[in-house]
């Protein structure tokens, strides 16, 4: 696995240098199907949402299955949007996802190293900067969290650019302003993988 993630990374460094012009959605629990004239399922209208843009936020519960990893999901209101799905559609605009949901990068305790996840599986979709849960967090200190990821994301205001590679910084800064708020165990929950 340690080759597949070198290879995620060098393919992530090399696909940074296509320009794209940034787009973002985010997609939450209970938002109700839209698109183009259409009643789309929460499903469909998430894969639509994964394929048109560059930028991600999914809230939505996550379930991993270790057994059969590309069987985890995100729980959606009408039916579970499976990672195998993600992953056969194909994501090409991707750069940068924020899932905002427990157990997305829970790996398999006998083989840490080699765990097909949710986050992971996002990043081998083509995503390049990937920001997920380890375990659940309490609702106030994520919504604390992410609001202030994306603070750090965007600043300084001025430049506006929407850059994946300040993504680890970001969500640095984002957890270190909880440091002497919330018990560590509430901070670590949140970690970052790709570029």
């Amino acid at each position: 696995m340690y080759m597949l993630t070198l290879s995620a990374l060098i393919r992530s460094r090399q696909m940074m240098k296509k320009h794209l012009t940034p787009s973002f959605v985010a997609i939450e629990q209970g938002q109700p199907g839209a698109g183009k004239g259409k009643a789309l399922s929460a499903v469909d209208s998430a894969l639509e949402g994964l394929e048109e843009n560059t930028w991600v936020h999914l809230t939505y519960h996550g379930k991993q299955d270790p057994m059969q990893p590309y069987n985890s999901h995100f729980i959606m209101r009408d039916e579970h949007l499976m990672l195998l799905d993600i992953m056969d559609r194909g994501i090409p605009h991707a750069e940068f996802t924020f899932l905002s949901a427990c157990h997305t990068a829970v790996g398999d305790e006998e083989t840490p190293d080699e765990a097909i996840h949710l986050a992971a599986g996002l990043q081998f979709s083509g995503f390049k900067s990937v920001v997920d849960m380890l375990w659940e967090v309490d609702d106030a200190v994520a919504k604390h969290v992410v609001e202030a990821f994306y603070t750090y994301m965007f600043h300084p205001k001025e430049v506006g650019v929407m850059d994946p590679m300040k993504a680890a910084w970001a969500l640095n800064c984002a957890t270190h302003t909880l440091k002497t708020k919330v018990p560590l165990e509430q901070r670590m929950v949140f970690i970052h993988i790709g570029v």
